[in-house]
């Protein structure tokens, strides 16, 4: 008669092998998820945060100081054919986060929206690659307080935004940004913008937890449209 020899402490200790290595993948698969969460989904700046907040808060205990802002739209192109309009963003995607907006029979396509200085630096780099390109320049008046709160929210939201043209960026939390909109001061209810200004905090207000870069072109969209309507070169 023949016996079958089983190896009991062998098979224990390859259980207990296998039980290891699950754990560890289990602990790496959560420590990947945190990493993840702190690089490539990147929190509000807290300093940017604090300096807008300061601006404001001396913005009302002193008259506002008279001044005009620019921004800078800058445009790859403006086509009739939609054939075309796709192939200008697929160029510009190289360069930025590009957006469409229909304007009559044509539509012009956007690399993005920046103050002066984040507009020479890309418009720069796209004469250095020999991409064709020009600007649309809108000046906000900022005459009250309604005006400075709503340059203070474009300037937070475009920050937010053209963040994304680094290609590590995945993703944008706005919970600080609603917080900090939320806790401006109140603002004369007879200023001039002041329909502009409640349309721009209730966009905020309205933003997902998180904005991905399916929501770029979006945001674009809604930022340009605000300053079409309180921009002072006609």
């Amino acid at each position: 008669m023949k016996y079958t020899r089983f190896d009991l402490k062998k098979k224990s200790n390859s259980g207990r092998f296998v039980w290891w290595v699950l754990c560890i993948l289990i602990a790496a698969f959560i420590l990947g998820t945190i990493i993840s969460k702190v690089i490539s989904k990147e929190a509000w700046p807290k300093s940017i945060l604090n300096l807008k907040q300061n601006n404001i808060e001396s913005k009302n205990q002193q008259q506002v100081t008279k001044k005009n802002v620019k921004y800078i739209a800058v445009q790859g192109g403006m086509y009739a054919k939609k054939e075309n309009v796709e192939n200008e963003k697929k160029l510009l995607q190289g360069f930025g986060m590009p957006f469409e907006i229909t304007d009559g029979n044509n539509t012009r396509v956007f690399i993005g929206i920046y103050d002066e200085t984040g507009a020479e630096g890309i418009i720069k780099t796209l004469n250095t690659n020999n991409v064709a390109n020009s600007k649309m320049i809108f000046e906000l008046n900022v005459s009250d307080l309604c005006d400075a709160e709503i340059s203070e929210i474009i300037n937070a939201d475009l920050q937010i935004i053209n963040r994304f043209s680094d290609k590590e960026v995945k993703g944008y939390y706005t919970e600080e940004l609603k917080k900090w909109c939320s806790q401006l001061k109140a603002v004369d209810k007879n200023s001039k913008n002041i329909s502009v200004l409640n349309e721009l905090k209730a966009y905020v207000n309205s933003m997902p937890e998180e904005i991905k870069k399916d929501k770029i072109e979006e945001n674009y969209i809604k930022i340009y449209t605000i300053l079409k309507k309180v921009k002072t070169n006609n």
